[in-house]
């Protein structure tokens, strides 16, 4: 067995290839080892043999190759934790029991910031009667909340939260939420879609509803409203037009289905809604058989005087608890003998 190489000029001794192109065991440069060798001939044999090994692994370079095996498919992994499509909630629903809610605004209402301010009350614990339990959107979460964690304190940015788009721009995007409620432990299971305002507006101006369908499926909707635009003279009217005209296409693309609405005015750090304007909104969903209430917010805050978060978790609650007082489940009803049929039937006989 021959040695390592001698000539100056050649890297076999490193890469294990003869730069003159000899065979490896003929190379005149590489002399034949005796005994006294043999220990540094077999660290050589060694690293000759690994260096086979590699040489015989398929390569890694080719375009469009495998970098790595493919998973056992029995191994356990976690989901893609983006928005959920609708063949996907719709899988969810059949399953088991989920609170789907409908959120409609027009654009720069704060749909997608009331949903980053519940998120991070959950994330804080500060979600007030509500803890977090599980998500199936988790990344979706956090791709629509990291805005608010970027700007810098004392400068606050004119708007928190990106422009919601979709990547089809045909089928909303669900978000999924479990909340365990603290006094008794019930989960609650929600689905809230993340729609940009651009379909509330096509809604309003052109009747478009054919990608809101999923609306008649909700047990609540939140309509939300730029709260700013009601207190300042100079936009009132104009709000009011285009959230009343809203709550109409809404009672048309619903039918016979007749979810609760609640009016959902944003930025109460700016000003408190008008109970005029509230009573007003109120007056039109009544008048097309809706039961409309209101539920201001602030999910964002930079009044002393108001939280941020303000009223999220209220609002939430709101739309998942019963409300009124159940009927009683066997009631006792006062009759006289002769209208029970039963006691007339033993009195006869």
């Amino acid at each position: 067995m021959r040695g390592l190489c001698e000539n100056a000029n050649c890297t076999f001794n490193v890469t294990k290839q003869c730069v003159l192109g000899n065979p490896l065991e003929d190379c005149q440069y590489r002399p034949v080892v005796d005994d006294a060798g043999e220990e540094e001939n077999e660290s050589f044999a060694r690293e000759q043999e690994n260096t086979d090994q590699v040489s015989k692994r398929p390569p890694i370079s080719a375009v469009g190759g495998a970098v790595l095996t493919r998973p056992d498919d029995e191994i356990p992994t976690l989901p893609a934790s983006r928005t959920l499509s609708l063949p996907e909630i719709h899988k969810m629903m059949e399953d088991r029991e989920i609170n789907m809610i409908g959120i409609v605004g027009l654009p720069g209402a704060g749909k997608t910031a009331c949903l980053v301010s519940a998120y991070l009350l959950l994330a804080k614990g500060q979600f007030e009667r509500y803890t977090y339990a599980d998500s199936a959107t988790l990344r979706a979460f956090e791709e629509i909340a990291r805005g608010s964690r970027v700007w810098d304190k004392g400068n606050p940015p004119e708007q928190i939260t990106t422009h919601t788009t979709l990547t089809d721009d045909r089928e909303a995007g669900f978000l999924h939420l479990r909340l365990r409620r603290e006094h008794d432990g019930r989960l609650f299971e929600l689905l809230l879609p993340d729609l940009p305002g651009e379909w509330s507006n096509r809604l309003i101006d052109q009747k478009d509803s054919e990608r809101l369908q999923f609306l008649c499926s909700s047990s609540v909707i939140w309509l939300m409203v730029d709260g700013r635009q009601f207190v300042e003279d100079g936009t009132v009217a104009m709000a009011r037009y285009r959230a009343t005209l809203l709550i109409e296409r809404l009672s048309q693309l619903l039918g016979t289905h007749r979810p609760r609405i609640i009016v959902v005015p944003t930025w109460q750090d700016k000003g408190e809604f008008p109970q005029t304007e509230a009573d007003e909104l109120t007056k039109c969903g009544v008048d097309l058989g809706l039961e409309v209430e209101l539920s201001p917010i602030a999910s964002f805050s930079w009044s002393e005087d108001i939280q941020p978060g303000f009223g999220v978790a209220r609002l939430v609650d709101r739309s998942i608890s019963a409300v009124g007082i159940a009927p009683e489940f066997w009631p006792t009803l006062d009759s006289s003998d002769d209208e029970r049929q039963l006691a007339a039937f033993r009195g006869r006989a």
